[in-house]
């Protein structure tokens, strides 16, 4: 099982290839050894940046729709290419954003059970 050792030489090595990307309250939390709060807050942040993604995916399909419309209207390669462009970028976007969520989600539920069942074990 996941001893504390390991899960802190994972962190150190998060923190070495990412530093830049850990808010303080993070680091905080970590360096106290709450690793159950840490990923439970993290599951959250993936939860707020995946539904912050709303504005794009409109501003995407808004976009894309309305290049069509004047695509069709009066045709001209910059509409035809902007509207291409514009469902291309909302498509990579999704998958993206989706992509980052759920390895982020499982990870993090994951690390969550392992402590969980580090504790039980601890117990007996």
């Amino acid at each position: 099982m996941a001893t504390s050792e390991i899960i802190k030489e994972f962190f150190e090595e998060r923190f070495n290839n990412t530093s830049q990307f850990f808010l303080y309250k993070d680091k905080q939390l970590l360096k106290n050894g709450q690793y159950e709060e840490y990923a439970k807050e993290q599951i959250n942040k993936a939860k707020k940046i995946f539904w912050s993604i709303a504005w794009a995916v409109f501003f995407c399909s808004w976009y894309g729709i309305i290049s069509f419309i004047e695509y069709g209207a009066q045709p001209n390669w910059f509409d035809l290419i902007l509207g291409v462009f514009a469902w291309i970028a909302l498509v990579v976007i999704l998958l993206y954003s989706a992509r980052e969520y759920y390895t982020i989600r499982s990870s993090m539920e994951l690390f969550i059970k392992l402590l969980d069942n580090q504790e039980s074990e601890s117990a007996t």
